[in-house]
């Protein structure tokens, strides 16, 4: 049982290592050579940790090492499993996370400090789930409240807006 403690432990290491310093030691030891999660060290550390916990469990509940072996080795395939699969969701939320500045263009906004002729104001707007303030330009005056849409990215912090011009509707 000692053994199984022992390589429990070194899995529990090399989960410490990989959430300090994961990325670092893949990129070294270039363990994405099948899959990109399948053979990463936090998939790696997964396995090892839980094959050694999941031996020594066996080995207490009955005193047969092919028993233990075995328990390791779907425990460990289990746990490595759940590793890539909790990677795999994390990283795929980093891309919904990008922002881009060019996905501004054609969003409305809302002017917070009033935009004067020749210079710069401020404006809000919804983007990628987030609110966000911009330094804003515009052709002419636009006063604070007014509605506004997005027509061109001047810098990563600034945007060139034009006012929304509301026409009244008619009845007929």
């Amino acid at each position: 049982m000692t053994w199984f403690l022992i390589i429990g432990g070194a899995g529990l290491l090399l989960v410490l290592i990989s959430l300090v310093v994961g990325d670092v030691v893949d990129g070294l030891l270039d363990l994405d050579f099948l899959d990109g999660d399948l053979f990463s060290l936090t998939s790696i550390a997964a396995f090892i940790g839980a094959f050694g916990f999941g031996g020594a469990l066996g080995l207490s509940v009955l005193d047969l090492m092919p028993v233990a072996i075995a328990c390791g080795l779907v425990i460990g395939f289990l746990a490595a499993w759940g590793a890539v699969k909790l990677t795999r969701a994390l990283k795929s939320g980093e891309d919904s996370a990008t922002f881009r500045s060019d996905s501004l263009i054609g969003q409305p906004a809302r002017v917070i400090t009033a935009i004067p002729q020749s210079g710069f104001g401020e404006i809000t707007l919804t983007a990628s789930g987030h609110v966000r303030k911009f330094s804003a330009r515009a052709d002419g005056e636009v006063a604070a409240g007014d509605e506004v849409w997005v027509s061109a990215i001047v810098s990563p912090t600034a945007v060139e807006v034009t006012r929304v011009i509301r026409t009244p509707e008619l009845n007929t």
